[in-house]
């Protein structure tokens, strides 16, 4: 049996984009592939037969992805095939195959699109609001290169400038080649969907100038009329998920976000603005996959048929498909085995789903609706799985000292020897809103095949397991913080021949923020690997994109509104506390947690005398370790692992 080692990536088969055919009988998927001679991802379209579950590749030029259907034998997709400028999009029959047919080439960044009805298609395009191509660094007076920033936010994680951007969602006529945008000049879409009879289209968002809001807005267009009827005001909720129950109502995932952590309630609004509907509070998200750094693309959390919203949900450290009637409001769990459901679609009386199952990788699972039975349909990761030695955790749970049940997770090393000690890892995740739980997980098999324990938890501020779990709004390295320590001592007390004197910490995101936090606060931790890091919310709350959004919910004020409350949990302020050896693992285009937090802290940490060490990778975003170029995925391992061996060994 093989060891587990950095450059499996490439071994690595990626699924996403679930997409079931009109008539139920087909499907689609994308397959994505680490190619580490391009230093990017191939990716190619299959074709599944939903009756007996054969699949085979119908596209191989390596660009194609995200296939939406046209009708019951052809598909639509974008891929990058020449050097034109804009949105290429083509058509397949995949049911006779051939070549894929030049269909649309629309002059615009187009970020999402589909079939409407006969020639007419709606979707998502990134324009000017000011009637202006998108801005690009120029050339001034004095010679240097110019970026004019005028609003907040003016930049976004992994989407690059966006001042004076907006998503705007438009219908476009094939047959006469003209658009018609639906929304207004400074409105932002977040998503949209259309009726059941393709004649109405209900989207989400936002208006803004100069800064961006929060509390957005529910509207439906009409195809035929042209006119837009407000069905929630902008600035009363944030709304978040929609779909249509049916050709009059629509279901919506309401909150009005008075503190983090907060779940949504579910709403049915009626298109007369007579009627809304309260279901059931289920406490718990729309969503919600269990972290891993394994899975690549997109596809459906959630998809209504027959007056039945079937969704995926967070439970504990798992991800369970579930189902809601919107007549009767009773929720139900279809699906609870173990693992995640990372996407899915339906034909007949089955879900197909992308899940990760145990401590396999990508495979598309059918989940009989009723009772709930699931079978592995592909293979596309079994060689792999059967020809290395990976370790399955441990899952076990314990009673904090304020009376909450956690869950622990522990990997012991490959070829572990019982009365031998061995050094470990902790491992953090981020969010806090998040989970970890018994999936795959890269970083982590590596470690253990190098021969540490690696163990992990879901502390307060996790999600699956309800709001008031979930609060952490001025809670930030606090009762999360305890919880960590905690489960630190319940392992080793639970595996005595870990080390005590040789255990690190990794996390990114939140979990930079708790290294960084944890290395001010304790000296427990032998080395630590803060990735993403935030150690300033003075900073953070101005400068990310989600900083006056977001991230000011959790901290509670700003700092002009209360500087003590802001500067106290920011962990630079604890710094000069820190003797751990910290590597800090950046990207200089990661806009959610700006790389000054890394500096400050890596700084910082310098001035004392603590080891210190930052790698920057040029050219990533906050996705670096899931979505990052190969090549930088393997370094960003290779760095890490080689620090815990440095000072764990």
């Amino acid at each position: 049996m093989k060891k587990v080692t950095f450059e499996d990536l490439y071994s690595f088969n990626f699924l996403s984009d679930i997409a079931v055919s009109p008539d139920e009988r087909h499907l689609v998927f994308s397959q994505h592939k680490a190619d580490e001679q391009k230093n990017g991802y191939n990716s190619t379209l299959w074709l599944m037969d939903t009756a007996t579950g054969a699949h085979h590749q119908i596209t191989f030029g390596g660009g194609e992805r995200g296939a939406k259907w046209l009708d019951e034998q052809h598909i639509l997709f974008s891929a990058n095939r020449g050097d034109e400028k804009g949105s290429k999009y083509f058509k397949l029959n995949v049911l006779e195959g051939g070549e894929a047919q030049p269909l649309l080439t629309i002059p615009e960044r187009v970020a999402s699109l589909e079939l409407l009805d006969g020639d007419k298609y709606v979707g998502v395009m990134i324009k000017h609001c000011e009637g202006k191509e998108e801005e690009k660094p120029e050339a001034s007076l004095d010679g240097r290169d110019l970026l004019v920033f005028d609003e907040t936010y003016f930049w976004f994680n992994g989407q690059g400038i966006r001042n004076k951007l907006r998503n705007s969602l438009f219908v476009f006529d094939a047959k006469k080649n003209k658009f018609r945008q639906i929304t207004s000049q400074y409105f932002n879409t977040a998503a949209y969907a259309a009726s059941p009879d393709k004649q109405k289209i209900a989207f989400t968002g936002a208006a803004y100038e100069n800064k961006v809001v929060n509390k957005n807005g529910l509207y439906v267009y009409d195809v035929a009329t042209g006119k837009t009827k407000t069905i929630v005001k902008q600035g009363e909720n944030v709304v978040g998920a929609i779909a249509w129950v049916d050709d009059e109502q629509i279901f919506a995932a309401v909150n009005d976000f008075a503190w983090s952590g907060r779940n949504s309630r579910f709403q049915i609004f009626s298109l007369d603005g007579k009627t809304v509907i309260d279901l059931p509070f289920i406490d718990a998200e729309i969503g919600g996959a269990s972290g891993s750094d394994v899975n690549f693309g997109g596809g459906l959390n959630k998809k209504m048929r027959d007056g039945k919203l079937y969704m995926t949900r967070a439970v504990w450290g798992d991800s369970h498909l579930c189902v809601m009637d919107m007549e009767s409001g009773v929720d139900a769990t279809i699906c609870d085995a173990q693992g995640s459901i990372n996407s899915f679609d339906l034909a007949g009386d089955k879900a197909f789903a992308v899940c990760n199952r145990g401590q396999e990788l990508n495979e598309i699972y059918s989940i009989d609706l009723e009772s709930g039975e699931q079978t592995c349909l592909t293979a596309f990761n079994k060689a792999y799985a059967a020809e290395h030695e990976i370790v399955a955790p441990e899952h076990f749970t314990f009673t904090n000292k304020d009376g909450y049940e956690l869950d622990g997770y522990l990997m012991k090393p490959v070829g572990y020897q019982p009365g031998r000690k061995y050094p470990a890892v902790l491992e953090i995740h981020g969010g806090p809103k998040t989970i970890f739980g018994s999936v795959f997980f890269h970083e982590m098999q590596i470690f253990a095949s190098k021969g540490y324990f690696v163990f992990y938890t879901n502390p307060r501020g996790s999600d699956g397991r309800g709001e008031e779990f979930a609060y952490s709004t001025k809670f930030l390295g606090t009762k999360d913080y305890e919880d960590l320590m905690e489960f630190t001592d319940v392992v080793l007390e639970r595996y005595p021949d870990i080390d005590p004197k040789k255990v690190g910490i990794s996390g990114g995101s939140y979990g930079g923020f708790m290294c960084n936090w944890m290395i001010g606060h304790t000296d427990r931790y032998a080395a630590a690997a803060s990735q993403r890091s935030i150690s300033n919310y003075v900073c953070k709350l101005t400068a990310t994109d989600i900083g006056t959004t977001y991230d000011l919910q959790q901290v509670g004020a700003t700092p002009w509104e209360d500087f003590d409350l802001v500067w106290e949990t920011s962990p630079l302020k604890y710094a000069h506390n820190a003797k751990t050896p910290t590597l800090f693992i950046q990207a200089d285009e990661d806009y959610r947690c700006w790389m000054s937090g890394a500096i400050q802290m890596f700084s910082a940490l310098k001035q004392n005398g603590t080891d210190a060490r930052l790698c920057l990778f040029h050219g990533e975003n906050h996705e670096l370790s899931r979505s990052g170029k190969p090549q930088n995925r393997v370094s960003r391992l290779t760095e890490i692992v080689g620090w815990m061996e440095r000072y764990l060994k």
